[in-house]
């Protein structure tokens, strides 16, 4: 089976290189790469263009991770898209573990990644402890977002019929949950198991680093949508994020990072 990997890219000249290089040292498994600059003013193009000249790139103009994550896959040819964020990496046995998932029927593949929170110093799992859940994952994902784009393989018919990522434009926040719920919601996901098969970087430049809790309210009223056609059959999906918006409103503290705000729902018992 053959796969494609997008990275979106945005003034990250050096860290991409990072990125790109975890994926051409793959094992088994050559993943065709497409590079998505979103608005650049650094070298970025220029400096991949010389040195990986088989990464296929293309331009887009500022539009947001979602939409250029849509843009790449729109470019790329292969049966599996893969994802992974331009401050991340992957491990060598990545795409080969998510396409032995795959095929054993998985429309959705994840694996676990870790996180090194440089806001804190600390280092963390996703999905909590490397335990993730495979099957009908809708209600899990209701709970909370317990996967990352750099750690998913999608099959190429499923990511189109959910209409691929929301098109939320720059600095909004949750297009990777809002595509995951939908996604759960026609489709099984396998889980690759705790085996860490990408490495993730929380920094001051991610867009899980919060400068505003005003965005996971802008977030949590469009779960809310996802599902509030479903608020007769399934009354608890629709009000788990009435009872976040509450949380989040009341609680009136601006939390760094989303981890932060996970870690205060914990606390509370809410996760």
């Amino acid at each position: 089976m053959d796969a494609s990997c997008i990275i979106p890219t945005r003034n990250r000249e050096t860290m991409v290189q990072g990125a790109i290089e975890s994926v051409l040292a793959q094992n088994h498994v050559r993943v065709e790469l497409v590079l998505v600059d979103d608005g650049s003013s650094d070298q970025t193009v220029l400096t991949v263009q010389k040195k990986y000249p088989l990464v296929k790139i293309i331009c887009t103009g500022g539009v947001g991770p979602g939409a250029a994550r849509n843009a790449g896959v729109d470019a790329s040819s292969c049966e599996v898209v893969m994802f992974l964020d331009s401050d991340d990496l992957w491990e060598k046995e990545h795409a080969r573990e998510l396409l032995t998932v795959l095929d054993k029927g998985y429309h959705v593949a994840y694996g676990t990644t870790e996180t090194i929170d440089q806001t804190s110093g600390t280092r963390f799992l996703i999905p909590d402890k490397g335990q993730g859940p495979s099957g009908n994952c809708f209600e899990h994902l209701v709970n909370w977002c317990f996967l990352v784009p750099s750690s998913v393989a999608v099959r190429r018919d499923a990511f189109y019929a959910v209409n691929g990522f929301s098109d939320l434009g720059p600095g909004e926040l949750g297009e990777d949950w809002d595509f995951f719920l939908r996604l759960s919601k026609k489709y099984y996901f396998g889980f690759a198991g705790e085996k860490v098969l990408s490495q993730r970087q929380l920094h001051r430049g991610s867009m899980c680093y919060l400068t505003d809790n005003k965005k996971i309210l802008r977030l949590l009223e469009r779960l809310k949508s996802i599902v509030a056609h479903e608020k007769e059959n399934t009354p608890h999906s629709y009000n788990r994020f009435v009872i976040l918006e509450q949380f989040v409103k009341n609680k009136g503290k601006q939390w760094k990072t989303v981890q932060d705000w996970y870690s205060a729902m914990k606390t509370e018992g809410l996760v």
